[in-house]
């Protein structure tokens, strides 16, 4: 009975210890010291677009942007079979980004930003549209947690 009563006390104390550790996120939403307000677009709209999606507008933040966003796409052919047939291609999204303040007007942030990734070719052609989509939708993804997270660190 001793035993018994020892271990559920002792798994009852790491359970606290550890439920109520604190850790909360700095670069959150919540944490956010900026706003975007507007946007400007050049080069491929459609991409530039999606990544100006991701940046959401905070009513109550203490400094407010204006972002221009210079978008770029290339898909090219990495990899094919001797018969001359495509097996893999590699896409690039290229960014040149920078923000500036409301207020002042003046340039705060600027910086060029490129991913690439390699993706097989399908047997269907719509697959292979359908996987360029996902994976430049994941590029874009990383793209805009790489800016929200240097404009957190400048506005801390």
């Amino acid at each position: 009975m001793n035993i018994k009563y020892f271990k559920n006390l002792l798994f009852f104390i790491i359970f606290i210890l550890i439920s109520n550790c604190g850790y909360q996120p700095l670069l959150t939403d919540k944490n956010q010291v900026f706003s975007v307000n507007s946007f400007n677009i050049l080069g491929d709209k459609k991409l530039g677009q999606a990544l100006a999606n991701k940046f959401n507008k905070i009513e109550a933040a203490e400094n407010n942007l204006t972002l221009e966003i210079k978008a770029g796409k290339k898909r090219t052919i990495s990899n094919r079979s001797s018969a001359g047939a495509i097996l893999e291609y590699t896409i690039t999204i290229d960014f040149h980004f920078k923000a500036f303040s409301e207020m002042s007007g003046k340039k705060v942030f600027e910086n060029s930003f490129s991913e690439s990734r390699n993706y097989k070719s399908s047997t269907m052609y719509i697959d292979t549209l359908n996987r360029e989509k996902k994976i430049v939708d994941n590029l874009i993804k990383s793209v805009a947690n790489q800016i929200n997270t240097q404009l957190n660190i400048i506005f801390k």
